[in-house]
């Protein structure tokens, strides 16, 4: 009986998980990067070589599906190909997801979706708004689809009058709208109704073809979507997906509706069930307020826009995200992915309607990276930063990139940037809140052991910073229902694959002062997290700290907010009350979501600047500062450490488990010395993720990282 306890007690001692400093030692596998592999190899002597390969150069794992065959997820063959393959990986303790599509985007299936119901494809309405002054006879090429409403406005003073807008129906022909305009200014606007294909990513090739793709605005493309895919999946493999997988890995799936090139119109996502959801909650009918929707900038054509990106917003959340989700947990698995063009505010409308909602209904959300050259990576700080809190918010504990560095060939003779350039935009990335990486990076400026060293790397800084919550006491308030209320469906296109061109005058000023906004806390070395409206109307107010769970605000900036629900003013009032500091930038709330202008809102926000809290407690200022911002938050939040040179510098602050860690990265290509002082009173070590080596430092310690370099410090409470 003593052997047998003591026998257990020792399996139970070495089944325990690998303490930090065992893990940062030698990073376990699911803390090291992942290569996507798409062509699995028939031969087990070849799957086996391809698993040795990737474990010598230091990957965990990867990503991976069955092989893209024409009979796609009906090959018995194929799938047992598959499985073989994972069971291999499954063997070596490697991190295995499941890759969700043939190519991409996700949500085709291949084609077999628009296969079997063509009609499913994915819509738009385009807006062309031309102005002409007459008299005088005009024939304008007509825009492409079918027509849904062709009128003349008149303009008066500076605004067009929608009320006697002149219906030009009758002067549509087969290529052009031929109209004798009468004197004065006016706005000849084409409506029309066409697939999302020639123009968007659906019409691009991607590996060879262009496929096209349906709309996840219906509930009922993803139902398929997931039968044919995630339950042809489960069926084969005979046991639960979440015993073989860790996530599933959702490939940029959108509502399309964003031009990939101006093409001259405004885009708008719809399908049949949008108008029919439009009518529910604004009790028009949708036809007959597209020309509000394009150029009324007032209360009204604001209220039609918040209310139909709202049903956008909710379409694509529940109907995609949420039904994956909950398929997957069937499965006891995550839910996984990164999605479209998320570094910008803007795009985030026409694709998702609200993409931090969708994040939201993601076990892991995650971002695309096109590139390991830092000099192209800046805004991935943000959209890590972005799905990072969404995680956080709904108490996940993971959030993946996939790094493919398509631009990078052009800029170093056909190869990816060099090692130390791809750690610093891994660096940006993880400081974003990234701890999982799903590549196609294949690092190849270095050899096997130089990939191993660089996944060690990889695989210390995102053992030591997973888990916890982001120690920052500011928060920013994520501002798309003020985003919904300014995006007029104005002609737009992208300049490059995170920054967009064109769009409607007042969306693009409140996107820039988004990225301003976090561009400026960002090189400040703040660390903050991104608010919705869900995250403040839960949270408590507690001695003047808005508090979610376990994190905790001391600062809400609320930039360019004009709409704002009542609950979120209330809360925001009480937060005030209670000593918690608010700053409003180029901007005050006036509409609440029901009503455009609120009169509660605006007499709220007029009482607040009564009540002798502005300029104490409650800041407003009407044009955007930096400096005057950081000053501001000198005086209000207390740092955990100083650095004496910050140009240049990121850095992740994180509690977990009582204590604080911290990552300091050097975001520049030249070596530096830093002297970094401590404000707290605990013990401070350093861990250093190139060498694994790990000592104790005074308050105050000197250190040096070479180019795009990174340095990990602990601080027990």
């Amino acid at each position: 009986m003593l052997v047998l306890s003591g026998l257990c007690g020792y399996m139970a001692q070495a089944q325990q998980s690998p303490t930090l400093e065992e893990r940062f030692k030698n990073p376990p596998m699911e803390y090291r990067m992942n290569l996507n592999t798409h062509d699995v190899p028939h031969d087990p002597a070849q799957q086996k070589e391809l698993l040795d390969r990737y474990q010598a150069a230091g990957y965990g794992g990867l990503a991976t599906n069955v092989n893209w065959t024409d009979d796609y997820m009906q090959n018995a063959g194929e799938l047992e190909t598959f499985y073989r393959f994972v069971r291999s990986a499954n063997e070596r303790g490697m991190n295995v997801w499941l890759y969700d599509e043939k190519i991409y985007p996700s949500g085709m299936a291949g084609t077999m979706i628009l296969d079997a119901h063509p009609d499913w494809e994915a819509e738009g309405l385009f807006f062309r708004d031309t102005v002409i002054r007459g008299p005088a006879a005009v024939s304008l090429p007509r825009l492409r689809g079918e027509p849904v409403r062709t009128a003349a406005v008149p303009v008066e003073g500076e605004n067009p009058r929608i009320d006697r807008a002149v219906d030009l129906a009758g002067a549509v022909g087969s290529e052009n709208v031929a109209w004798k305009v009468p004197a004065g200014e006016w706005h000849i606007v084409q409506v029309t109704r066409d697939a999302l294909y020639e123009g968007f990513q659906a019409g691009n090739s991607r590996l060879g073809v262009a496929p096209r793709y349906p709309s996840l605005l219906m509930p009922e493309v993803t139902e398929m979507f997931i039968d044919v895919t995630h339950q042809k999946y489960a069926e084969f493999a005979g046991e639960k997906l979440g015993n073989l997988f860790t996530a599933t890995f959702t490939d940029e799936p959108s509502l399309m509706a964003m031009s990939y090139t101006d093409q001259g119109f405004g885009v708008y996502p719809w399908k049949q069930n949008v108008s029919e959801e439009f009518r529910k909650r604004s009790g028009c009918v949708l036809e007959e307020v597209l020309l509000s929707l394009l150029l009324d900038e007032g209360s009204a054509g604001q209220r039609l826009r918040y209310i139909y990106f709202e049903i956008v917003s909710d379409f694509m959340s529940r109907h995609f995200f949420r039904s994956v989700q909950e398929f997957c947990h069937t499965q006891d698995l995550l839910s996984g992915g990164h999605l479209l063009v998320e570094e910008t505010l803007m795009a985030q409308v026409p694709l998702y309607g609200n993409i931090m909602a969708c994040f939201r209904k993601m076990d892991v959300p995650g971002i695309d990276v096109l590139t390991g050259m830092p000099s192209f990576t800046r805004r991935y700080l943000y959209s890590s930063r972005l799905a990072s809190s969404a995680a956080e918010l709904e108490g996940n504990r993971y959030v993946m990139t996939e790094i493919c560095p398509i631009a990078d060939p052009m800029f170093h003779d056909g190869r990816e940037a060099p090692t130390a350039d791809v750690r610093g935009t891994i660096n940006r990335q993880m400081v974003g809140g990234v701890n999982r990486f799903n590549n196609y990076l294949q690092l190849h400026h270095e050899d096997a052991a130089g990939r191993e060293r660089f996944n060690t790397y990889v695989g210390r800084v995102t053992s030591f910073l997973t888990g916890g919550v982001r120690a920052g006491k500011i928060a920013v308030y994520y501002p798309i229902e003020t985003m919904w209320t300014k995006f007029r469906p104005l002609p737009m296109g992208l300049i490059n694959w995170d920054q967009l061109a064109g769009g409607a005058p007042q969306a693009q000023a409140l996107d820039g002062l988004f990225d301003r906004v976090s561009d400026a806390l960002m090189e400040s070395q703040w660390e903050f997290s991104y608010v919705d409206a869900q995250a403040l109307e839960q949270a408590s107010v507690e001695d003047g700290a808005l508090k979610n769970g376990e994190l905790s605000w001391q600062v809400l900036i609320l930039p360019g907010v004009e709409t704002l629900s009542e609950a979120v003013a209330r809360q925001i009032d009480r937060f005030i009350a209670s000593g918690g500091t608010v700053i409003a930038l180029e901007g005050l709330p006036v509409n609440s979501t029901t009503a455009f202008p609120s009169k509660p809102i605006q007499e709220w926000v007029e009482q607040t600047g009564r009540t002798g809290r502005m300029g104490k407690n409650v800041f407003y200022w009407p044009e955007w500062s930096a400096e005057k911002l950081n000053r501001q938050l000198e005086g209000t939040v207390n740092r955990a450490l100083r650095l004496d040179d910050s140009q240049n510098v990121l850095i992740a602050h994180r509690k977990i488990d009582g204590e604080n860690r911290y990552f300091i990265t050097n975001d520049s290509d030249s070596p530096r010395t830093f002297t970094l002082t401590f404000t707290g009173t605990g013990e401070a070590e350093q861990w250093e993720p190139q060498t694994g080596e790990i000592r104790t430092v005074g308050k105050t310690v000197r250190f040096q990282l070479e180019e795009y370099g990174g340095m990990l410090f602990r601080q027990k409470e």
